[in-house]
């Protein structure tokens, strides 16, 4: 068989399969996985078994990525231990008066700005936690809530060089500053994020509307006292002061020059030494399997990278915009966003940074436009399916262990729309600011 009708007939059938949920996402990954090892191959040197090797698997695996997952997985679940969530879900329902919608728009907000700053694989393990915490109390589906935060984590990631991957693969590949980013993905982010905060409130508002008169007069009945909440202060202090160190270490991890996964896994393994007791418990409740799913889709991706497939659809775009500035900036806009719904959006951006460069020199266009798409199509693209970003898998993995699946017409149904208008925001704010 072909590599390259090889590699794409596993990833499509794999992923139908995973989108479908008949069968356990984790090993229909395994399955796609293995079958690129044992796939048979044509090739000019004849035909053998596998398109991807041993040593290909280990290699298209993002370590990085891992390592920062189960470091921060065992954070998260440290601190759910020592009541820490629900504390913070009891202090933001004091603030907030149980004002439903406010506490939709705040928790949007915090995955949003925190995003820009550090990895929102981080964030949403944050945020899905307090907001299951916050939900229970509530007694309302978490559901709407994880969804929009979702979408504004990776609307953040998008707004400066140090948020999610693709941004500062593309920043530092097209050697912006810090402020050069910022001074241009800042603004559009905040448009983007309001147009989204729009859609997800007319989307929702009925339901928040209505339990939002509901809970007004359970609110002067029940008296909060956020303190209760706390079952052991002494670790819910130790694994803060680690969670911090360690969020602080992510921010400046560029300057630093330290590996992401070191940071995460060093904080994660203070938490353990200093954490007593249960932390043997803490470590065998970790969520494995999705550990374990993340691992399988980078050696997919990776099929596709081995094949050629991405490579030959990146130079593709060259000759289809035919010299014109507008048209390959809308291109790469839309095309990385729709790939960037159904592949891992780190390997897609870090292909397509030497074609931009290609493109921005053999056409003498300017290389800002270009990377700015690229940047929000890579980024907004990965809201479109719940596998389309790493947020998006970590966050609803966090809610279906709690025991709600969101599932892929559930959340495609409200996020799909909001991707297209989105990345369609993106594409008129491109237009009058840099392509006119």
């Amino acid at each position: 068989m072909d590599p390259k009708i090889a590699a794409l007939s596993i990833f499509i059938i794999t992923y139908i399969l995973i989108a479908t949920g008949k069968i356990d996402r984790t090993i229909v990954a395994i399955w796609g996985a293995l079958l690129l090892f044992f796939v048979p191959i044509l090739t000019p040197q004849g035909l053998h078994v596998g398109l991807l090797s041993q040593a290909d698997m280990l290699a298209h695996i993002d370590w990085e990525a891992l390592g920062l997952i189960i470091g921060m997985f065992t954070l998260v679940s440290i601190l759910r231990e020592s009541g820490f969530f629900r504390y913070l879900g009891l202090l933001i329902l004091k603030f907030a008066k149980f004002d439903v919608l406010l506490i939709f728009i705040i928790y949007a907000f915090m995955a949003a700005i925190l995003s820009a700053f550090m990895s929102s694989i981080t964030i949403m393990l944050f945020m899905a936690t307090l907001t299951l915490e916050t939900c229970s109390l509530l007694k309302i589906s978490p559901v709407p809530f994880l969804i929009f935060e979702i979408t504004s984590a990776n609307i953040g990631g998008c707004a400066t060089m140090v948020g999610d991957p693709p941004s500062i693969i593309v920043g530092v590949g097209c050697n912006f500053t810090f402020a050069d980013f910022f001074a241009n993905m800042a603004p559009i982010a905040l448009i983007i994020f309001i147009v989204n905060l729009l859609f997800f409130y007319l989307s929702y508002s009925k339901l928040l509307n209505e339990k939002r008169d509901e809970l007004k007069e359970k609110h002067k009945e029940y008296s909060i006292d956020p303190k209760s909440a706390i079952g052991d202060k002494k670790l819910m202090q130790s694994t803060l002061i680690f969670f911090l160190f360690t969020t602080f270490l992510l921010i400046f991890q560029h300057i630093l020059n330290i590996s992401i996964a070191f940071i995460a896994i060093l904080g994660a393994s203070l938490s353990l030494i200093f954490g007593g007791k249960k932390m043997p418990e803490i470590i065998e409740k970790l969520d494995w399997r999705t550990i374990i799913f993340f691992t399988c889709l980078f050696i997919m991706v990776g099929g596709l990278d081995k094949a050629g497939v991405l490579k030959d659809f990146a130079s593709g775009i060259g000759h289809m915009s035919k010299g014109s500035l507008i048209a390959t900036s809308f291109i790469i806009l839309w095309s990385a966003a729709f790939l960037s719904s159904v592949i891992d959006n780190v390997p897609f951006a870090a292909l397509m940074v030497p074609v931009i460069k290609n493109l921005s020199s053999v056409y003498n266009f300017p290389l800002a436009p270009l990377a700015w798409s690229l940047v929000l199509g890579t980024n907004i693209g990965g809201n479109g399916t719940p596998i389309g970003a790493s947020a998006n898998v970590v966050g609803l993995a966090v809610a279906e262990k709690a025991g709600y699946k969101v599932t892929w017409k559930e959340y495609c149904s409200v996020a799909l729309p909001s991707m297209l208008m989105t990345v369609g925001t993106g594409m008129i704010f491109l237009y009058f600011r840099y392509l006119r």
